[in-house]
């Protein structure tokens, strides 16, 4: 009897141990970015501020662009833990953490314990999911429901001689598919419900309809989902257009939100994405465990639906025009599945080891040259400062590979690989605190902070950056200059602003004292000559003014 991949119990535990220290360290260390993060953290701290849960508001804003669950999730660690960047964090890595102890179960429970611990060790380290689950975006709360959804029907479908065994998972998928529905939107149960379509359709495996809980499940799933929608509606009249058709629709079919890309603009994004784990990728995707045309009445193909939903998912956003590379997030955990039973069932580690040690290998070597690569925002000495982080990260990753290649008990490639691979990916993470100053507004508000009191204002001059309001727990007053695209606010709200002239005129009579943000670049333009006050903040792209 072959040597069993999967270590024992207390071993087991160990490595859990491992893992979830290096998953949630230093949350806080990395300042929150713009626009995203700062986004998802002041919405959330102005639900605590304002005490309204229905209607979310940046800078006093109504904000209609996503529904509100990692919101709320975010909020509620602001209520327990107070307001900062750790805790903004928290929730979303709680919810990625949770997406692998959930590959682990259904693993287990479809392929066998090998393959679950495989699974897991693969989603726990791969680029894409590591680096996500510790941005705060919406994409890892909407993952790990659709993960759970899709991990539940698999589930009930395995077993169908089991009625009460069904309909339990089945409830319990269409449950979280609901949350998933709160967390990014119609995506959350489309995409899933399509892909079981798709599947069935190429499976021919119709006693799958008489096993989906249809009529239990969509009373589940709008009772969980429907309240929020129904209660902002009616707050907001507004809300449907623009959540449904202009945030949805709009964005997935025309170019309105500018963000065209080739058709291919994904597969880079998951070569990269999925490392260290590529070759088994290729393998898994390129020569699955089924038949390409299979028979008809062969009953659930667990490994085929996993396929169909990854390659579906895939292909639905390729033909998008708006892609973003957050929008494979929702695959990876079914890749996972279907690589780590590819693992559990390899004769040889071996290729495994050395792309995790070529991975490493090229991270050191590249450090060397990272400055080259310096901008107006990411200067050298930045890039300077970053360099000992990936070349850590690379020597990470060259220590796993080595310790996996002398590895004698079976599981310990697998552990050595991922836990390696976390660590390389964590320690990029916090090294990239080195560059972050340009994409966030910490150290700006930071040098604001000891100038206000209750009366002071604070003025954005033709720009937003949300986490500025986050930083300094209050809203700013913002002024109109030039069309600014980027900015999180709709065009009829923009338009309404006070135009800069206002502004102006306003600044120069204040007896008081203020403060107000600009471009730098804008402070050579004509409206700005003159304008009075002291510099308290400047780099390449920001720069703060005190009135007094």
């Amino acid at each position: 009897m072959a040597p069993s991949r999967v270590p024992s119990r207390p071993i087991l535990a160990w490595l859990l141990v491992v893992a979830a220290v290096l998953w949630f360290a230093l949350l806080g260390h990395r300042d929150l970015a713009d626009p995203d993060e700062g986004r998802v953290a002041e919405i959330a701290r102005e639900i605590v501020a304002t005490g309204d849960w229905v209607t979310l508001r940046l800078n006093g804003v109504d904000y209609f662009a996503k529904p509100p669950l990692q919101y709320w999730a975010t909020a509620a660690t602001f209520e327990l833990f107070g307001e900062g960047t750790a805790t903004a964090r928290l929730s979303l890595a709680l919810f990625g953490f949770a997406g692998v102890l959930w590959i682990a179960f259904v693993g287990r429970r479809l392929f066998g314990a090998e393959a679950g611990f495989a699974a897991a060790a693969v989603l726990l380290s791969t680029l894409l999911y590591v680096a996500l689950g510790h941005v705060l975006t919406p994409n890892m709360s909407v993952t790990l429901f659709m993960t759970v959804g899709i991990g539940a029907f698999l589930l009930a479908q395995s077993r169908r001689d089991d009625r009460g065994q069904v309909r339990r998972w089945m409830l319990l998928g269409w449950a979280a598919l609901a949350l998933a529905m709160l967390s990014k939107g119609p995506m959350g149960i489309v995409l899933p419900g399509a892909a079981v379509c798709a599947y069935l359709l190429w499976q021919r495996d119709w006693a799958l309809l008489r096993h989906l809980e249809i009529g239990q499940g969509l009373a589940v799933f709008l009772a969980v989902a429907a309240p929020w929608f129904v209660a902002v509606s009616i707050a907001n009249p507004d809300f449907p257009r623009v959540f449904f058709v202009e945030e949805h629709l709009e964005r997935y079919a025309t170019s309105a939100f500018h963000r065209d890309q080739p058709f291919h603009y994904f597969v880079p994004i998951l070569a990269l994405g999925i490392l260290p784990w590529l070759p088994r990728l290729v393998q898994a995707l390129g020569r699955p465990r089924f038949r390409w045309w299979p028979a008809a009445g062969q009953g659930f193909d667990a490994e085929r639906f996993l396929w169909t939903y990854a390659v579906f998912i895939f292909l639905f956003f390729s033909m998008g025009r708006s892609k973003l590379p957050t929008y494979l997030l929702p695959i990876l955990p079914a890749l996972a599945l279907l690589i780590g039973r590819r693992l559990a069932d390899a004769r040889s580690l071996r290729p495994d080891v050395v792309a995790a040690g070529l991975l490493g290998g090229v991270l050191v070597a590249g450090s060397a040259f990272v400055e080259r690569f310096a901008t107006e925002s990411f200067t050298a000495p930045m890039l300077h400062e970053f360099r000992p982080w990936i070349a850590a990260a690379g020597l990470s990753l060259l220590a796993g590979a080595a310790v996996a290649w002398k590895a004698r008990a079976p599981w310990q490639p697998i552990a050595a690989i991922a836990l390696s691979a976390l660590l390389a990916f964590q320690l990029v993470g916090w090294g990239y605190q080195t560059v972050q100053e340009s994409r966030s507004s910490a150290a700006e508000a930071a040098a604001i902070r000891p100038l206000l009191a209750p009366d002071t204002r604070v003025f954005a001059v033709g720009r937003y950056n949300s986490s500025l309001p986050f930083y300094l727990g209050r809203t700013v007053e913002l002024v109109r200059y030039k069309p600014r695209r980027e900015l999180d606010f709709a065009d009829d709200v923009y338009e309404r602003l006070p135009p800069v002239e206002a502004f102006r005129h306003e600044w120069e009579a204040l007896e008081g004292q203020a403060v107000a943000v600009f471009r730098t670049s804008d402070l050579d333009d004509p409206p700005f000559q003159g304008v009075p006050g002291r510099v308290i903040y400047q780099r390449s792209n920001k720069t703060a003014l005190a009135r007094r």
